[in-house]
């Protein structure tokens, strides 16, 4: 939430003039955050790989690039499946704190239906979409994950 604020309030108070627009403020604001999260899980993949791999590629006489794209690769990405879906999924739950910089997403469409009309079923089917969602993304991971387990007894 607050580099949320700070990318958008930031440039503005910083060098004068307009800041940048609220869907832009909040998508590089979602970007920087999350590019730090996945960097993190594609290093632990790729250093989870034994160093024997590597060595074991140089002895077959593979080139850098083939050793990491024919060898590594295909090793991380079955490595980084269960982290990289938590995070995709908490990045979608994430979307909802746009609204500080009053972003129109659906959490806030909710509140403001709720506040014009005094009901609350619009804020239950928001929260009811949300669990759809990410339970459609869950098993969607759950399937890829499947996929990629065929080494797994």
């Amino acid at each position: 939430m607050l580099q949320i604020i700070i990318v958008f309030y930031g440039p503005g108070l910083l060098w004068g003039g307009q800041s940048l627009s609220r869907l832009t403020a909040a998508a590089v604001a979602f970007v920087i955050n999350y590019t730090a999260y996945f960097s993190e899980i594609y290093r632990g993949g790729i250093e989870g790989v034994p160093r024997g791999q590597y060595e074991a590629a140089q002895v077959l006489g593979m080139t850098k690039s083939q050793t990491f794209f024919k060898v590594t690769l295909l090793q991380v990405v079955k490595r980084i499946a269960p982290p990289m879906s938590n995070e995709i999924i908490t990045l979608v739950k994430d979307t909802s704190l746009a609204r500080i910089i009053a972003i129109k997403e659906i959490t806030m469409m909710a509140q403001e239906y709720i506040g014009s009309r005094a009901l609350i079923w619009p804020l239950f089917y928001s929260g009811l979409f949300y669990l759809v969602f990410c339970g459609g993304l869950t098993l969607l991971f759950g399937y890829i994950e499947k996929k990629l387990s065929f080494f797994r007894v």
